[in-house]
């Protein structure tokens, strides 16, 4: 179980990568809070500031902004969310 703080995980209801996240990050008994940016426009931009990229599920893990999905519909990065989360699989 992750013992971090402040995890983030930005996305929308209506975005299936960000389900996936979600699930994924639930499995693993990761502790986080939602930030929809579809209902939080603000949230939105700030996403776009740090990344420059309007995709989604992004995760903020204290101050590091990790993309939790690969573009094009890639395989799920698992590895890289689990080393965001300082988790072992």
């Amino acid at each position: 179980m992750s013992e971090k703080s402040s995890i983030l995980l930005y996305g929308a209801t209506w975005c299936p990568d960000c389900t996936r996240a979600s699930r994924f990050l639930d499995e693993h008994k990761v502790v986080y809070q939602k930030v929809d940016i579809s209902q939080d426009p603000q949230a939105a931009l700030e996403l776009e500031r740090q990344t420059g990229k309007r995709g989604i599920p992004f995760l903020v893990v204290g101050d590091r902004w990790v993309r939790a999905y690969t573009p094009g519909g890639g395989e799920f990065p698992a590895a890289e969310i689990l080393a965001a989360v300082a988790l072992d699989d």
